[in-house]
């Protein structure tokens, strides 16, 4: 066994996309994200706070996006993931850039230059990224995701003062004028606390493209539950008695919120597991 830097659990952080090999429980839910984002290029993944959305985006989305499973979108994709922070477009300029996403290049010479036109060209109007997209001159089977995670982050922005207050409107324009856009190999996908779809109201057309587009995590059953204690352990060769399966079972109950520290309890598990060279995972 080895400790928490190559344990099965990830704690208290979301998984990452080298890891779907340890993300168990989603499978039905991972599923109908790719259905949903075969028949719209928008797709907005909400859900309370600690109920893994940007898990299950990046450890069951992506994944099985990269490995072909959305019939007739191919396997080639470009990924560009990001978070608004407090310069959205900025952000999204970074992540266009970044190295696989546009651009084959690995940096170096001219990366400022590609990101001082890029974050011109975004800003120039909403269909910036339209032609950014069209300017890297992408192969024909190949796509381009944008991952905007935290999509909250943006109404915080649009509420400070000594923001531009035109910043969050236009990032929003970008997004949706890139989605709606049927020439365009580019797909849009943002990951959203629940409690904060009131504030989509204050741009234009974000509530409707989210109405057609959302995806509201639901909780997991006992089954996946289950499966999300016990099977990243048996891929690691390690078992979990059903003891301690059954506890946690009982205490995670149906509270989403409390996934996260299903998760960083399992860890800390598996950390004693391997000080005491045990090969299970005990109530004890």
């Amino acid at each position: 066994m080895h400790k928490s830097k190559g344990a099965p659990y990830p704690g208290l952080r979301p998984f990452e996309v080298d890891e779907a090999d340890r993300f168990f429980g989603r499978e039905t839910q991972t599923e109908e994200l790719l259905r949903r984002l075969r028949e719209n290029r928008f797709l907005a993944v909400v859900g309370s706070s600690g109920s893994g959305k940007s898990s299950l985006v990046r450890a069951g989305l992506l994944p099985s996006l990269l490995g072909g499973y959305m019939v007739k979108a191919g396997s080639a994709w470009r990924i560009a993931q990001m978070r608004p922070g407090n310069r959205p477009i900025g952000n999204l300029t970074d992540a266009l850039n970044a190295p696989g996403v546009l651009s084959d290049s690995p940096g170096g010479e001219g990366i400022d230059a590609a990101g001082v036109f890029t974050e011109t060209t975004l800003r120039r109007g909403p269909l910036g990224l339209v032609e950014v997209t069209r300017q890297a001159r992408l192969a024909e089977d190949e796509n381009l995701l944008v991952l905007v995670d935290q999509f909250e982050e943006l109404f915080r922005f649009a509420q400070d003062g000594d923001a531009s207050e035109d910043e969050p409107a236009c990032f929003v324009k970008l997004l949706l004028e890139a989605a709606g856009d049927e020439e365009a190999p580019i797909y849009v996908l943002l990951t959203m606390r629940s409690d904060f779809l009131g504030d989509c109201a204050q741009f234009r057309s974000l509530p409707e493209a989210i109405n057609q587009g959302e995806y509201l995590i639901p909780r997991l059953t006992r089954a996946e539950t289950r499966a999300a204690i016990v099977r990243p352990a048996e891929n690691a060769g390690t078992r979990v008695s059903e003891p301690l399966v059954q506890q946690l079972l009982g205490e995670v109950g149906d509270d989403p919120d409390q996934l996260p520290v299903l998760q960083h309890a399992l860890m800390r598990t598996w950390d004693i597991c391997c000080e005491q060279n045990l090969g299970e995972m005990t109530l004890e």
